[in-house]
């Protein structure tokens, strides 16, 4: 059954969500928005594990109760409402603005849910109903009480909160923060889920009063779609403030770890030159930064002292195969350095060396290594002509070893 499915995988996600806030509870700094954020999250988890015919029947059979159950799910989501409406208004206001407000939404929704309770002691439900307990229900004076207070007071608050968070995200002291409005927009849209849920069941549960069960299959469908809707739209309206400005950041690290991988290749190759130069700081494995300011570095060593290797032969054919591939500009240029490197590796691993390092002023560019951007982005070309067909066909046609130029 898609409610076994579909309320547990929210429970999951709001649990996590709710064990990943509740750390800050134990430290002194913690506020009254991070009490009322975990109250919101934990209240929306109970009435997700409580609300799925599955864990209807062990709750029932746990407590003796038949159909408790329901009630659990039912005050879960009327304390959810007022919830909403407390962490709406004191992320809006300071704690001293907000708790006048506070001081209406908490014996308001108090007297909700006690109303629930008594109403729901007062009644007569035997028979265990773990699908459709409203609607089955819906004909006896006290479910119907019960449940018309609660969808009304959730029509009330959700409408309410909708308006306060469509609201605020145009405010202006709010211009030069994106994320939250949009995540005051998703807030405002989980709301919004909520009052159209009430709606819809309680729309449902008239339709009983009146004789009619033909509204029945949309009334227990309702509960499905709003649950996996209501805790996206939430979960990503926490998420979005906090996690949105850090989306560059985590943008900049993903194309250097791409740049990374591309000068891997490369810098296996180079690596044989000199192998004590590799260096990775401890515990710094996964920092890209650290991991691309070390590849750059030592690539450039390599590259120092191989330059006395580099041959005008290999130059001149890595130019002339470049254009015939239809390479210019700083492609060719790349392309050439490439051809020099390759042939240059070569020659080092059949054992030619050379003392003369001023040799490189002939061949090298004149990058002085001091911007760091322009760096990565030649090594990168010059990694990737690394394995052209260009720079291959340029190591097929010279057939020999490079050798030292004269001095």
């Amino acid at each position: 059954m898609i409610m076994n499915i579909a309320f547990p995988v929210c429970g999951v996600m709001l649990t996590i969500v709710f064990l990943y806030k509740l750390r800050y509870l134990r430290q002194r700094w913690s506020s009254a928005r991070v009490w009322a954020l975990c109250a919101t999250v934990f209240c929306f988890a109970v009435t997700m594990w409580s609300a799925f015919p599955a864990s209807v029947k062990v709750i029932n059979r746990a407590t003796g109760i038949p159909n408790v159950a329901e009630l659990v799910a039912a005050v879960g989501l009327a304390a959810l409402g007022g919830l909403f409406l407390v962490l709406a208004l004191l992320w809006r206001y300071s704690t001293a603005r907000a708790w006048p407000r506070i001081r209406w939404v908490i014996p308001a929704y108090s007297l909700v849910i006690a109303s629930m309770v008594v109403l729901f002691a007062l009644s007569d439900v035997p028979e265990e109903r773990p699908v459709d307990f409203t609607f089955h229900y819906a004909g006896q004076p006290t479910i119907a009480a019960m449940y018309t207070i609660y969808y009304a007071a959730t029509v009330t608050g959700s409408t309410i909160l909708t308006r306060w968070c469509l609201t605020w995200a145009r405010q202006p002291d709010y211009a030069d923060l994106p994320y939250l409005r949009r995540g005051l927009r998703l807030y405002g849209g989980a709301s919004l889920v909520l009052v159209v849920y009430a709606l819809l069941r309680l729309l449902t549960m008239a339709a009983n009063w009146l004789g009619s069960s033909a509204l029945d299959p949309m009334g227990n469908l309702v509960p499905v779609i709003a649950s996996l809707t209501g805790c996206f739209l939430l979960t990503a309206a926490l998420v979005i403030p906090v996690w949105g400005p850090r989306w560059s950041a985590a943008r900049r690290a993903l194309g250097l770890w791409s740049a990374y991988w591309t000068l891997r290749p490369l810098h296996r190759d180079l690596r044989d030159v000199n192998p004590n130069a590799v260096f990775v700081a401890p515990g710094r494995r996964l920092d890209v930064q650290h991991r691309i300011r070390r590849t750059l570095i030592e690539l450039s060593d390599w590259r120092w002292t191989l330059s006395p290797l580099f041959d005008p032969a290999v130059q001149e054919d890595a130019c002339r195969l470049g254009e015939r591939h239809g390479l210019a500009g700083e492609r060719l240029t790349t392309t050439v350095e490439a051809a020099q490197i390759k042939a240059a590796l070569h020659a080092w691993r059949d054992g030619v060396r050379a003392g003369d390092a001023t040799a490189a002023d002939r061949y090298g560019d004149e990058r002085d290594g001091t911007d760091l951007h322009c760096e990565l982005a030649w090594w990168r070309e010059v990694a990737a002509a690394y394995r052209s067909a260009a720079v291959a066909g340029v190591l097929a046609r010279t057939r020999r070893p490079a050798t030292a130029p004269p001095s």
